[in-house]
């Protein structure tokens, strides 16, 4: 096994998931590849903007919010590199599942580990959920890692 995906979402159960990833890289002799997606933010109904204004806030907030992530990525990319790991981080725009999708095809990744936060199923039903969008569409295993806290 050559290359494992691992999308980062910086919650605060990030770590389990990357420590998972990295004990698997390990065992089976594979390079990580970190992605973080930035998701498009909708617009604000009801209010009068001027389009050209819009769009050059957007590209400006876009831009800095892309450095900043891409800055944290980078940093965790060369701490587990640091431990003897090969690994490379990526950041992208646009809808999750998607992009997860996308690098997946693009970094032949032969396995993709990825973090689910075990909302209900009433969250799932007005706001989907990406594990479940990456599983109906993708071609390679898909290792889902529970990140919810059990409660005691």
């Amino acid at each position: 096994m050559g290359k494992i995906l691992v999308p980062v979402d910086f919650s605060d159960a990030s770590g389990k998931l990357l420590s998972l990833a990295e004990e698997t890289a390990r065992a089976r002799g594979a390079s990580l590849q970190l992605l973080h997606v930035i998701e498009p933010v909708a617009e604000t109904a009801g209010l009068e903007v001027d389009p050209a204004m819009a769009q050059l806030q957007f590209a400006q907030d876009f831009d800095a919010e892309k450095r900043i992530e891409s800055e944290r990525l980078a940093k965790l990319s060369a701490e587990i590199s640091a431990r003897g790991l090969a690994c490379s981080s990526e950041v992208r725009f646009g809808l999750p599942a998607d992009e997860i999708l996308s690098a997946a095809r693009e970094t032949g990744a032969d396995l993709v580990i990825m973090g689910s936060h075990g909302h209900g199923a009433l969250y799932h039903l007005f706001t989907g959920s990406v594990v479940t969008g990456v599983l109906r569409r993708i071609d390679c295993p898909v290792l889902v890692v529970p990140l919810r806290q059990k409660k005691s």
